[in-house]
């Protein structure tokens, strides 16, 4: 399941160094205020979050492609009666971005195909109207504004496993279309707008704000590594990392392939979107990667499981001087290849500076390097006691 960037595409609004960028707010700027209200009900829309973004670099997105939005600027809040105001703003043509929880954020749209985008070719996406004002601002002139939401669909549903008990703690996302595959719609940290929700103890959960369109709906099991210091304060700090993750979609498929759409119209409320994850049928692979040469366990490296039919990724994982022993867990029944390409490392603890947690980090440094190695595996039940070969790369060819 590889990454996409589109889950940082808004996150640079607020966050992209001065240097990068070709407009400021400045003191002798014009002001831009206004209204925003909503359209279901025509109510001001109270502490509603409201930006201004370079009309160019909005113009410029195409559904599909990963591109970003990078700019900065002042971020206001409307007050009980949905007006706003942003000082200081300098010359340019601007889209005026309202959001709030619950709505849809213009920003989002832009990724988001229309309902009937598969129906017409989905390799070639329609670019949405944006629906933002757009402005024009001139030196130390006052612009007025109103600006409309609308009110988005939403999902909600039930995660359970196959044993009836609620999934509880499981991230459920919505993914969207691109051109190759699906990726999570990216969420909008300026009105504290997401996505994704984490299942309460029933296995419930909602994600609203969605604009018309086709969706997936994802539900992710992971584990993680967390580290945490809670000070004399009662001050807390904590870490997590990645170790391992599996993703399931209706009808317990785990593979997006087979997976079947969803369709939201606008401002729907679409219940009962369950997901059944299929416990009594997920196992346990675990191993060590071993030198072939002399059949020690190496200590660094990286595993990826692969599909055996078409070789799509599974998942991956790695292993490391706090534990040479790889684990894939919660596999679903069936035929897979084990990757691997392992490394020795000596580790070398380094300081993370004064009043750091954790105080070091390990370093790796690279001792000797392994060819990938590939192993056909069959999951029935648990697997452990696995050891990928890892083969001596092959020797340098010297040319004269």
């Amino acid at each position: 399941m590889k990454p996409v960037a589109l889950s940082v595409v808004l996150c640079v609004l607020a966050t992209v160094s001065l240097a990068q960028q070709k407009r400021a707010f400045r003191a002798s700027g014009a002001t831009v205020s206004g209204r925003v209200f909503c359209s279901d009900s025509n109510a001001p829309a109270r502490m509603a979050s409201v930006i201004l973004q370079p009309a160019d670099q909005i113009d410029a997105i195409h559904p599909g492609e990963d591109k970003q939005v990078s700019s900065h600027g002042e971020m206001v809040e409307t007050l009980l009666d949905g007006s706003f105001t942003i000082p200081n703003v300098e010359s340019g043509v601007y889209y005026v971005i309202a959001t709030q929880q619950g709505y849809v954020s213009p920003l989002t749209s832009i990724y988001a195909p229309p309902s009937n985008q598969s129906a017409i070719d989905p390799s070639k996406p329609k670019k949405p109207v944006m629906t933002a004002p757009r402005i024009t601002v001139q030196s130390n002139l006052p612009v007025a504004v109103d600006v409309a939401i609308e009110r988005g669909a939403a999902v909600s549903g039930t995660i359970l496993y196959d044993d009836g008990s609620p999934a509880g703690g499981v991230r459920v996302s919505i993914l969207v279309r691109t051109k190759t595959d699906w990726t999570r719609l990216p969420s909008s940290p300026v009105a504290s707008q997401s996505y994704s929700s984490a299942t309460d103890d029933l296995g419930r959960y909602r994600v609203s704000g969605l604009p018309a369109g086709e969706y997936l709906l994802e539900a992710t099991l992971s584990i993680q590594g967390m580290y945490y210091k809670v000070n004399e304060q009662n001050g807390t700090s904590v870490g997590t990392w990645p170790i391992y993750s599996l993703s399931f979609y209706a009808r317990g498929n785990s593979r997006r392939k087979d997976a079947t759409p969803i369709v939201v119209t606008a401002g729907e409320e679409l219940g009962g979107q369950g997901i059944e994850i299929p416990l009594t049928k997920l196992h346990t692979i675990r191993g060590s990667i071993v030198a072939a040469s002399d059949g020690h366990i190496v200590n660094g490296g990286k595993l990826s499981l692969l599909y055996a039919d078409d070789r799509s990724e599974v998942g991956h994982t790695s292993v490391s001087k706090d534990d040479s022993t790889f684990t894939f867990a919660f596999v679903p029944e069936g035929d897979y290849i084990l990757r691997t390409s392992g490394v020795d490392n000596e580790y070398v603890e380094v300081s993370n500076g004064p009043d750091s947690w954790p105080p070091t980090h390990a370093e790796p440094h690279l001792l000797r390097s392994y060819d990938t190695a590939e192993q056909p595996i069959h999951v029935a039940g648990e697997v452990t006691g696995v050891n990928v070969s890892a083969p001596d790369p092959p020797p340098l060819i010297t040319k004269y």
